[in-house]
């Protein structure tokens, strides 16, 4: 039985981003990617000044209370979760009309987000504790303080990779 039906359209892998688009979606873009800055830059203070701190001289009790002043809660709280939610608003709001590549690219940029976020959750957790506890040796701080790093130093290699992959598609493809 032949039909005159026409075959559903197929997804143009190599479809453009329109100026339309960019304009669309610069608003949200610039926004999520100054916040994934913050995110990024603050891991890397504590890779560089707070972590190589604490690995020279491990004294146990030395970390401010989780809600003291002078506290990181108070700087990685509004950004962290506000950029994961401007990240999942930017592909579904316009993940129907971007190319495919430029959905990967979103979709992988997520998935590099929520691994930083499982990790920061355990170091804040598991780790983080540990500094705060007068009673540790200074042995188990310098422990639990190398593995910060390494966790730490896991989390800005994804949000450095997430800020590349939601943001460099604004670029023109060459």
């Amino acid at each position: 039985m032949k039909t005159d039906a026409m075959p559903p359209p197929k997804i143009q892998r190599d479809a453009t981003v329109t100026v339309e688009l960019l304009r669309r979606t610069s608003a949200l873009s610039i926004c999520l990617t100054a916040l994934l800055c913050m995110w990024l830059f603050g891991n890397l203070y504590e890779a560089l000044v707070w972590n190589l701190q604490l690995i020279a001289d491990p004294r146990p009790g030395t970390l401010v209370g989780a809600f003291a002043v002078g506290s990181p809660v108070y700087y990685y709280l509004p950004w962290t979760p506000l950029s994961v939610v401007l990240a999942v608003i930017l592909r579904l709001r316009f993940g129907a009309v971007v190319p495919v590549h430029v959905r990967r690219a979103w979709t992988g940029g997520i998935g590099c987000l929520v691994f930083a976020v499982i990790i920061k959750i355990f170091l804040i957790t598991q780790v983080n504790p540990t500094f705060r506890d007068p009673t540790v040796s200074s042995g188990v701080v310098h422990d639990r303080a190398v593995m910060w790093a390494f966790g730490n130093g896991a989390a800005i290699v994804a949000v450095a990779a997430a800020v590349l992959l939601l943001a460099r598609w604004r670029r023109p493809r060459s």
